[in-house]
Parts: structure tokens; C-alpha cells; sequence
């Protein structure tokens, strides 16, 4: 007995059987006298259902080239901006001569506006690693990321730091 069940069924004899059940199918079929309306709705709903599939898979085709187009572009404009602007070009501090003592550079906030207008600060002057401006989006070139950089700094009654300007070494 086990032995028929794992041989394959001849095709033709699977042929024959599936015939045979379709056209009982057929039959009980033409016997529910289903309206032609009906008839026409399921096929217009599923062509509307095939014209969608084919329609995302058209879009699903395209998104894998267009974000490759997209990424390249991108990296190609960041590529143009630095070679037409490079990062040694751009100064951390102003520089002395054009600035003088009495017309430093204005400060930065670190905090809300709000924060600002609590309390009163206090000017305390330090230095800061180059690093940490960075970190606050500032543009620090790769050669000085190590150094310590001059600075004035608002503090308020805590010490924590409101907003700074940086200074010419």
C-alpha cells in the first residue's frame, strides 16, 4: 500500500480525473442560473485587481533604480560641494585683524531663547576641545579636532552654559 502512494500518478490518467471534475463543475455551474450582471462584475473587478498588481509591481520595478539614481546624485552634489569649497578653506575663529576688541563676535545660543532671559548671567572665559564643537554642529577641520579652543562663555547661576562666542587664539 505505501508503495502506491509514494509512485507518481500517470499523467494521463491525472489528466482524465481533473477533466472529469471540471466538467462536473461546468455543469453545476450552468445549473445556479447566475445573472450576466454578475458574470460582468467579477470580471471587470478582476481586471480592475490585475490592472493594480500590475500597476505595483511596475512601481516596485522602478524604486530600486530610482534610489540608486538618487543616492549617486546626491553623492556626486556633496562631492562638487567640497571640492568648490574645502573644509581647510573655512576658519574656526574669526580672524584678529578683521575683528577687533571691541567688536568680538556675537554669541551663539546653546540653550532655548527662553533660558536666556532667566536670571542673570555671568561672562567666564575657558577652553574648550574642538571636538565638542562639533558635536554642536559647528564645522571643525579633521587637523585641530585634538586641540583646545579659546572661548567666552554665558554661564548662568549653576555654571551651565547658556551661549559662547569663540575667541582668536
Amino acid at each position: 500500500m505505501k508503495e502506491h502512494m509514494n509512485t507518481p500518478p500517470d499523467a494521463s490518467a491525472t489528466g482524465a480525473v481533473l477533466d472529469q471534475q471540471f466538467s462536473l463543475l461546468r455543469k453545476d455551474l450552468q445549473e445556479l442560473n447566475v445573472p450576466a450582471s454578475t458574470e460582468q462584475a467579477l470580471l471587470l473587478a478582476f481586471a480592475q485587481q490585475q490592472a493594480k498588481e500590475k500597476k505595483q509591481a511596475r512601481n516596485k520595478r522602478w524604486r530600486p533604480w530610482l534610489a540608486g539614481l538618487l543616492t549617486l546624485s546626491g553623492s556626486f552634489a556633496l562631492l562638487m560641494l567640497t571640492v568648490m569649497f574645502p573644509a581647510s578653506q573655512l576658519q574656526l575663529a574669526p580672524d584678529s585683524s578683521a575683528v577687533s576688541n571691541s567688536e568680538l563676535p556675537p554669541f551663539v545660543a546653546l540653550v532655548p531663547m527662553e533660558r536666556l532671559d532667566e536670571g542673570t548671567p555671568h561672562i567666564m572665559e575657558t577652553e574648550v576641545p574642538a571636538a565638542w564643537l562639533a558635536s554642536l554642529g559647528m564645522p571643525v577641520s579633521p587637523e585641530i579636532a585634538g586641540e583646545m579652543v579659546r572661548a567666552q562663555m554665558l554661564v548662568d547661576a549653576e555654571g551651565s552654559p547658556l551661549a559662547m562666542r569663540l575667541l582668536k587664539n
